[in-house]
């Protein structure tokens, strides 16, 4: 436990497993998420880079990542076999280079059905709270696509905060610079999130009155996040920065002369990319003392234009809350 963000973990009775009684429900986590407007060939190798840095970094066990699957419906526990599996999904070749291509009328009907060309994802058999799991979504690659089409790739995981405190902030930033630095991001977070077993059922109100006092909390990572595009999701403890977002803000330079916050830094990672990070802890802050994160606040207003407009959107929302909780909770930094 540090001072940094609350301990939130509601325990209750799980209806689908009722006959085990009380459970945890939901939990604090470090929740990370990479945009990656590219198809799968484009990606495989730095895709590959951070599922390897991601293992090396947690480890395969009882209590961290034990199983996998490969589409909706496949999921089970790691074994050599699905290990192989895993290695050729992440392979660039595919038998076809655009969905119009494929001349495979299962595979064409898988990807019409989940809405990507590739799917994997590692989590724990036995724990679904474990706070540990990584999500690769390749977007369905097509000739026609429009440059002005929302549809990316993403790549998506969590640690637990037990991990960032057993290994310090800086080793969870050098973990997330390592796994981010073969990503062709647009861009990208790390921070503090919330995780829950499954739906919006354990979202009580008193649960959500809590999360709402602690702006550092992100609450929407529960959305499928492959309609991002090139905007911003949010401002969080690490901000990566891509193209075109960092090109339009003038780079590196100019984007460090927008900020004046004692806690904030801002490197280059190469001429394209650049991680923000705001205090050397993720902060959940809190409204009820007086704490909105003003470092947060003022990267948020330098990049309002690019910042995901949710308020404005339909498909918008934050499982659980209210519509009125949900757009304040997402003009928090901007208000």
């Amino acid at each position: 436990m540090t001072q940094h963000y609350p301990r939130i973990r509601p325990y209750g009775v799980y209806p689908p497993e009722k006959e085990a009684g009380e459970r945890l429900l939901a939990r604090e986590v470090i929740h990370f998420v990479f945009y990656m407007p590219h198809d799968h060939p484009d990606l495989a190798a730095g895709v590959s880079h951070a599922f390897d840095c991601y293992m090396n970094a947690v480890g395969e066990g009882p209590h961290t990542i034990n199983s996998c699957a490969f589409g909706y419906h496949t999921h089970g526990p790691l074994s050599e076999e699905r290990w192989k599996r895993i290695h050729e999904l992440l392979q660039p070749d595919r038998p076809f280079r655009y969905a119009e291509d494929c001349t495979d009328p299962y595979r064409r009907r898988e990807m019409e059905k989940s809405g990507n060309e590739t799917w994997i994802h590692l989590g724990n058999w036995h724990d679904r709270l474990s706070g540990f799991k990584l999500t690769y979504s390749a977007r369905i690659p097509s000739r026609d696509r429009e440059p002005s089409d929302y549809d990316v790739s993403y790549l998506e995981g969590m640690l637990p905060t037990e991990y960032l405190e057993d290994h310090g902030p800086a080793a969870v930033r050098e973990l997330m610079l390592d796994l981010a630095s073969g990503l062709h991001f647009a861009s990208g977070h790390a921070g503090l999130s919330f995780d829950s077993v499954i739906g919006d059922v354990f979202f009580t109100p008193r649960i959500r009155t809590e999360l709402l006092r602690h702006p550092g909390v992100s609450l929407n990572h529960g959305s499928t996040p492959d309609w991002m595009g090139t905007q911003v999701d949010g401002v969080h403890w690490l901000n990566f920065l891509g193209h075109p977002v960092l090109q339009e803000l003038g780079g590196v330079s100019a984007l460090r002369s927008s900020l004046h916050s004692p806690e904030t830094t801002v490197q280059a990672m190469d001429e394209a990319r650049a991680i923000v990070t705001l205090g050397d802890w993720p902060e959940a802050g809190d409204l009820n003392r007086g704490d909105a994160l003003p470092a947060y606040r003022e990267l948020a207003h330098v990049l309002e234009s690019w910042l995901d407009k949710p308020f404005n959107a339909s498909r918008f929302r934050v499982e659980g809350f209210t519509h009125e909780e949900s757009m304040r909770w997402a003009q928090r930094f901007l208000a």
